[in-house]
């Protein structure tokens, strides 16, 4: 069958995974998918994000997955993420709670979590929705060497500032796999019954650094 210019062809109605591509792999004529093409730039530091498409909420103080933000690591290798939230509470006196899970094996781990707070000199605990000179200037932070899934221990905190008020908290995490697993974010209430919202549109970037 004669070639036809690429031109000439009929458009695709939309990009795709399993769309195919042509390639010269060593001299010889192939194909790959463009999922194959996107693992490949994945493997080689080319960011992921995820942007999490309706709100995740637990009144419960046992965490589970957020799982609109969970990575899927294409490689061993070493891998830098950052969650960036909003998070709200129904009373002030409830604070979120996070954790870090990865599926496989990991060989080196570090994570923390950090947000705007109450207090002009040292940090109440308290996560402010806004902050200036006057009611706050400084940041909170915890910080774990350990993976958990249902007892986050990034937080509990000591509350918000202001209930039902959407307030920015980073989750951010650096870790060494040696084998391929999902990256996960999961969440629980400091208090049963206590309702704790991740807002949609909280989002989540990956990069595979070495």
């Amino acid at each position: 069958m004669a070639d036809t210019k690429i031109s000439a062809l009929v458009a695709a109605s939309s990009a795709a995974g399993a769309n195919e591509l042509a390639i010269n792999e060593a001299g010889t004529s192939k194909k790959v998918t463009l999922t194959q093409v996107e693992t490949y730039l994945r493997t080689r530091g080319m960011p992921t994000v995820l942007r999490l498409g309706s709100d995740y909420t637990n009144s419960t103080t046992t965490g589970t997955e957020i799982t609109g933000l969970s990575f899927t690591l294409p490689a061993a290798g070493t891998y830098h993420v950052r969650w960036t939230l909003f998070v709200q509470s129904v009373a002030t006196t409830t604070s979120p709670k996070f954790g870090v899970n990865y599926t496989g094996t990991v060989t080196s781990f570090v994570a923390h979590a950090r947000f705007p707070s109450a207090g002009v000199t040292a940090a109440t605990g308290q996560i402010a929705s806004a902050v200036n000179a006057t009611t706050g200037q400084v940041w909170a932070y915890a910080a774990t060497r350990t993976e958990t899934t249902t007892s986050p221990d990034l937080g509990p905190w000591t509350g918000v500032v202001t209930a039902d008020v959407p307030c920015l908290v980073e989750v951010e995490s650096l870790l060494v796999v040696s084998d391929t697993g999902d990256l996960e974010l999961w969440a629980g209430s400091e208090v049963a019954t206590s309702t704790i919202t991740v807002v949609a549109g909280s989002s989540g970037v990956l990069v595979r650094t070495a």
